[in-house]
């Protein structure tokens, strides 16, 4: 029996049960490929269904404002994928009612579908032959037949792509690709492996040779943890109403929504925390009431949260200028940061 027949028969005995697989619909997975970049499958379960939930189709997500999409991904994190998401739906709506491309050359030309994503709708909902290689894919490979190349360089990519797509299955595609995510995702994981549970481990070079642990080489360059020091300022106003304003910026959390912010490359103390606040909204600030570190790809925040006074003015109402006012009433309305969320809870806001 050859590679894609054992793989396939193992898959149809022991694949996962997730609830996008229940069909072919390539919306729903569309949906639950954005959300799996960068997220483990169990955490995405619930909120694939929460999303789908709250837009069943392409249509209804594309007649959506961002807050929306953005407020049922709310501490998903990686807001940037639910963007384009997003605006993949508004896209496709531009062109025609049920239109949806089916060519992985097609979809590839679209935001946040990279080859991957890409070939994974492709081959699931089209058949169309193209291996969708991620992480799984150069981990099994790189065992199955001892290729100690690099697998961050661009030569070794091709060289997969090649040997992959002579190995897969042509009738089944789809099916392919999802055993080979399956088959990596629980047996031939990156550490405790269970080579005897593996269906092709008398072929498999790693397991015959004992160099399990050894494959795939990945030669990264780490990048430096950039730290930075976030400020927030938790003012209300006489009306019992506090200000918010949306994140614009090409910076993380783009499309949420946040107090007044003092960011700083160093830690303040509070009288220079207050003197900033000072200079910058002619607010007085009282005491930090709630700090949290928040650590994302690359970057460690360190964030404080100060309770300040408001005192009407002008001068106040001009450096408040681009926020506006909301009540606790409607603060579910709005997706913040995952920290923010942690302070509203904390003091028992939302």
């Amino acid at each position: 029996m050859d590679f894609s027949k054992k793989i396939i028969n193992w898959y149809k005995n022991n694949h996962r049960k997730l609830p996008w697989r229940e069909n072919k619909n390539p919306y729903y997975i569309l949906v639950s490929e954005f959300m799996l970049q960068q997220t483990k499958v169990s955490q995405t379960i619930k909120y694939y269904s929460d999303f789908i939930k709250k837009f069943p189709n392409l249509e209804k997500l594309a007649q959506a404002e961002e807050k929306e999409v953005l407020k049922v991904w709310e501490g998903l994190g990686y807001y940037k994928r639910a963007i384009n998401l997003h605006y993949f739906a508004k896209k496709l709506r531009e062109k025609s009612i049920g239109f949806f491309p089916k060519k992985y050359k097609d979809l590839i030309q679209y935001k946040g579908i990279g080859p991957y994503t890409g070939a994974a709708i492709a081959s699931i909902c089209f058949n169309e032959v193209v291996p969708a290689i991620d992480g799984n894919f150069y981990r099994l490979f790189s065992r199955y037949l001892g290729i100690y190349n690099n697998i961050t360089s661009i030569l070794t990519k091709k060289i997969f792509r090649t040997l992959i797509l002579k190995m897969m299955d042509k009738k089944n595609p789809g099916v392919f690709n999802q055993a080979i995510m399956d088959l990596g995702s629980t047996l031939c994981t990156p550490k405790k492996v269970k080579c005897f549970l593996c269906p092709i481990k008398i072929d498999c070079f790693s397991f015959k040779n004992g160099t399990i642990y050894k494959l795939p080489v990945k030669n990264i360059i780490k990048k430096s943890i950039k730290k930075r020091f976030f400020y927030y300022i938790f003012i209300c106003n006489n009306s019992n109403k506090f200000f918010i304003k949306k994140r614009f910026n090409k910076d993380i959390w783009k499309g949420l929504y946040e107090f007044p912010l003092i960011e700083s490359e160093k830690v303040l103390t509070l009288l220079e925390i207050r003197n900033k606040i000072w200079k910058k909204y002619k607010i007085f600030s009282k005491n930090i009431i709630y700090k949290v570190k928040h650590q994302i790809t690359n970057q460690i925040l360190f964030i404080q949260f100060l309770n300040c006074k408001m005192i009407q003015s002008i001068q106040i109402k001009k450096s408040l200028n681009n926020f506006f006012c909301i009540s606790y009433k409607k603060i579910c309305n709005y997706p913040f940061p995952n920290p923010i969320i942690l302070f509203l809870k904390n003091k028992k806001i939302i």
